[in-house]
């Protein structure tokens, strides 16, 4: 019941976001850029999947335009009624080796995304995605 709860409160915040279409499948798209660390990322996210063990987006490093790191969710919670949201994510490599994950809070009516990344050695890095 929990995660219904999350989910909607997450769905009813996000509703005036616009959606966009693009070649990649994803109907309702959000793009959020910044950094995790000292690197510089864009992060693709379809806000209809939003859902735990679904796979919601990727995002790619600008040094590395074309490589592409999945994102699936492993944990949603709401933090508040409007629309702030505890978002555990998985990355993953295209071959399915998981590589990282992303801790933090979805902030849908700010448009921010930010907390700690792990990566696969145990290193951690602020982020902070707008």
């Amino acid at each position: 019941m929990r995660h219904l709860i999350s989910l909607l409160v997450m769905l009813l915040a996000c509703m005036a976001m616009p959606c966009v279409a693009n070649n990649d499948n994803i109907e309702h798209e959000q793009v959020l850029k910044g950094k995790i660390g000292p690197y510089k990322v864009v992060m693709h996210l379809d806000l209809d999947a939003f859902d735990v063990g679904q796979q919601v987006g990727y995002y790619t490093y600008d040094s590395m335009p074309n490589k592409r790191f999945k994102l699936v969710i492993r944990k949603q919670e709401a933090i508040n009624a409007s629309g702030s949201m505890r978002i555990v994510m998985y990355e993953y490599t295209n071959k399915g080796v998981h590589s990282g994950t992303f801790d933090g809070q979805y902030e849908c009516r700010g448009d921010y995304y930010e907390g700690t990344f792990k990566n696969s050695k145990g290193k951690k890095f602020k982020f902070v995605l707008e």
